[in-house]
């Protein structure tokens, strides 16, 4: 574990005793076995109840160690584009905190915890840096869940979008990468239309996904008819709040077929060339690949903890993880 690591990342916290046992999760994490949970990774009785009082009943702040890692990862990668991304975390049982059944698009339903998960994503690497749990009316309303998760009073119910937004505000207004672009895909959740007006408002060249319903909007698109199966939509004004008389296009990935659109995406970088939408894409596709190792190689669907901060605790860790394991941290840039 790189000392520099640790004291960039981890420097907020109150002593010793946390950063050993901030060390000993991190060196779980990134071990060999093959549950990630606080008893499976400790190694005596001593570090257990350490580790475990440290992930759930600690009080430290999230926050300024997520902004020092992000610090450390964009230094790193040289961010070509945020990337704000849904994770479906599916769950039994219904005491861990923000768990509740949710439709699955392949028909019936889920029980799962709903993450929103924001990534820095350069040439070579995408690593997820924040994140935001989506609260539903039981957890963000309901005194009782609300004092079995332990949740903060500022911490309520809130549209997917809006979280989505305030995410992209705290990875892409940090003053470090000023004009980064944000890829939104929120896989048909949340509002469309206040998503993109939110973007416009703070004046965000990005690329949003858009929903099933929403698909139909663009009308008659042609898919080409050799090449990559991508197409950019003539710019058309889609009436959004906010939006006044700014211009759009469409962005459309088609069916190996090509006899329909497998996803539409609206964005407002209209002086973007084919290459850099494709870019944006593969941003995309690396954040996905990144959720998808965090669920099954680093434990992002381990923890069984039943706090709103252990979760968040769990989070900043898993992400710290990825990053160490991602970028073969040497040392300092």
């Amino acid at each position: 574990m790189p000392a520099w690591f640790m004291d960039a990342v981890f420097g907020s916290l109150a002593g010793a005793g946390q950063r050993r046992c901030a060390r000993l999760y991190l060196e779980g994490l990134l071990g060999s076995c093959e549950r990630k949970t606080v008893r499976s990774m400790t190694s005596c009785t001593s570090d257990l109840h350490a580790v475990q009082r440290f992930l759930n009943q600690s009080p430290w702040d999230w926050q300024p160690v997520r902004e020092a890692l992000s610090d450390v990862v964009e230094q790193w990668t040289e961010p070509k584009a945020f990337v704000v991304d849904l994770a479906v975390i599916p769950r039994y049982g219904d005491r861990i905190v923000g768990v509740h059944r949710r439709s699955d698009p392949a028909g019936g339903s889920v029980n799962c915890q709903i993450a929103l998960g924001a990534s820095c994503a350069g040439r070579d690497r995408t690593v997820p840096v924040d994140w935001y749990l989506y609260l539903n009316r039981a957890w963000g309303e309901d005194e009782e869940h609300r004092r079995r998760g332990r949740i903060p009073a500022g911490a309520r119910q809130r549209p997917v979008e809006e979280l989505a937004l305030r995410l992209a505000d705290k990875v892409s207004g940090r003053g470090r990468t000023g004009g980064v672009p944000v890829v939104l895909d929120l896989r048909g959740a949340g509002n469309t239309e206040r998503a993109a007006a939110g973007l416009l408002e703070r004046g965000t060249g990005f690329l949003l996904s858009l929903g099933a319903a929403d698909r139909l909007r663009p009308g008659a698109l042609r898919p080409p008819s050799r090449g990559p199966l991508v197409t950019v939509a003539s710019p058309a004004s889609l009436g959004l709040p906010g939006a006044g008389r700014r211009r759009f296009s469409f962005l459309v990935e088609w069916s190996p077929a090509r006899d329909r659109p497998r996803k539409v995406w609206l964005t407002n970088l209209l002086d973007g060339t084919s290459d850099d939408f494709l870019a944006l894409l593969r941003y995309r596709a690396a954040s996905g690949t990144a959720l998808a190792a965090l669920r099954e190689d680093y434990g992002m669907g381990d923890f069984t903890g039943r706090s709103f901060s252990g979760w968040h605790h769990h989070m900043t860790l898993l992400s710290a993880a990825y990053a160490l394991s991602t970028l073969e941290l040497a040392g300092p840039v």
